[in-house]
């Protein structure tokens, strides 16, 4: 409402066939290329007086970013919150436009979402001690969004590991964002 914003870490995404598979947030992202998201974004929403939640997405062009889409809602690139932010993006939307505090959110830990798409329900995720599970309780069609994992850990190494555990209770479209996901983690 008094043109405050602030803002998460920048979240890395792996899309396949226009669909947002997997996403990675690192509590310490690029300096750079964070500064020049946040200069970007609170500009446009300043210019059009938005008060919410806006996920604006972008590719890295270089040493820049170049806008591919802006998204004035929570976003499922997101969710990642829900379990690794002190403030989910949901909560945080509902106290900007109920003209609430807004402290920056903290993220100490990385994080990983994983986007459930036309798949079963499958209770042996919660085996796994990392992984949270939400599901929207939707039927199961082809290609549509049913749910997500959340899993975050101080240990970059451990998240991997939960990775890799958690590959064979996933069908094999997941094995790739899962591989991408630990290869950021790690990097």
């Amino acid at each position: 409402h008094d043109g405050h914003c602030v803002f998460y870490p920048l979240t890395h995404n792996l899309h396949e066939d226009g669909i947002l598979r997997t996403s990675v947030a690192l509590p310490q992202p690029n300096t750079q290329l964070q500064q020049q998201a946040e200069q970007m974004l609170s500009a446009i929403m300043n210019e059009l007086g938005y008060v919410g939640v806006m996920a604006m997405e972008c590719f890295v062009v270089g040493d820049s970013l170049l806008i591919n889409e802006l998204a004035p809602r929570v976003h499922n690139s997101g969710h990642w919150t829900q379990n690794g932010a002190s403030i989910s993006q949901f909560e945080l939307h509902l106290r900007a436009i109920l003209d609430l505090p807004l402290p920056t959110p903290v993220v100490s830990t990385p994080s990983v979402m994983v986007n459930l798409i036309g798949t079963e329900l499958n209770y042996e995720w919660m085996s796994q001690p990392l992984v949270h599970l939400h599901w929207y309780d939707k039927e199961v069609r082809p290609g549509r969004k049913v749910g997500h994992l959340n899993l975050n850990d101080a240990n970059a190494s451990l998240l991997a590991t939960a990775l890799n555990d958690l590959t064979p209770l996933l069908s094999a479209e997941y094995h790739s964002g899962l591989r991408w996901a630990q290869q950021k983690l790690l990097a």
